[in-house]
């Protein structure tokens, strides 16, 4: 009885320890990204495990400016970024747990509060998840390009001098392009983003990132 209690009190002790380090350290720390990394739309909800990144993002959260005007503008999903080079390249693996129409794991481009793009492993209307890019100069451009089999795929954004690729592929080693555009901001952030809009939320495990710099040949493929 003695011990029972002993451990009891010793695991009282612990747990404070334990969440006062993870409110110490509120941002993930991921070998291989430039540091610092920064939050936009914070959340809590997150977690590292064997080299990956888990984001969980609330009920009702978007990023989108409805081209048609109005109301709908919306900047609440969480994103973890770091400040781009001015040539780079950027790819991630993303596995979305998706409970709800538009339910979405996404590499994230931001240079101003009125232009950035993302591109995203998106929940459909009719099911299933498909790949989709938003580009955003005041208002957002939106486009579906392909659907996915499974839960998961790699995502990849490039940039050569003003020139911006966004790609897709399977199996990260054979690569689908599915946007050229150009943002017209003066520096580049780039990073993970996670968004629930209609749904009650959802998460996204980002896996084998990688980031490079230097000379970039957005042509090439393989």
């Amino acid at each position: 009885m003695r011990m029972i209690i002993f451990l009891l009190n010793l695991l009282a002790f612990l747990v404070p320890i334990s969440t006062l380090a993870q409110t110490q350290n509120s941002t993930p720390q991921l070998p291989g990204l430039p540091t610092p990394l920064l939050w936009q739309n914070e959340t809590s909800k997150w977690s590292t495990n064997n080299g990956g990144l888990t984001l969980t993002a609330d009920k009702k959260t978007d990023w989108f400016v409805y081209p048609g005007g109005g109301d709908y503008h919306p900047d609440s999903s969480p994103r973890l970024i770091f400040k781009a080079d001015d040539n780079f390249s950027f790819s991630t693996k993303v596995d979305v747990t998706a409970h709800a129409t538009y339910d979405a794991g996404c590499i994230a481009l931001y240079g101003t509060v009125s232009h950035w793009a993302k591109l995203c492993l998106e929940a459909q209307p009719g099911g299933g998840l498909s790949i989709i890019s938003v580009v955003t100069r005041d208002s957002s451009d939106d486009v579906t390009s392909y659907s996915v089999s499974g839960t998961s795929t790699y995502l990849k954004g490039a940039k050569s001098q003003r020139t911006l690729f966004f790609y897709a592929s399977p199996d990260g080693r054979k690569w689908t392009i599915v946007r050229k555009f150009n943002l017209d901001a003066p520096a580049l952030s780039t990073g993970f983003s996670v968004q629930s809009p209609d749904g009650n939320g959802a998460s996204a495990v980002f896996s084998d990132f990688h980031y490079q710099t230097g000379q970039i040949d957005l042509w090439k493929l393989q």
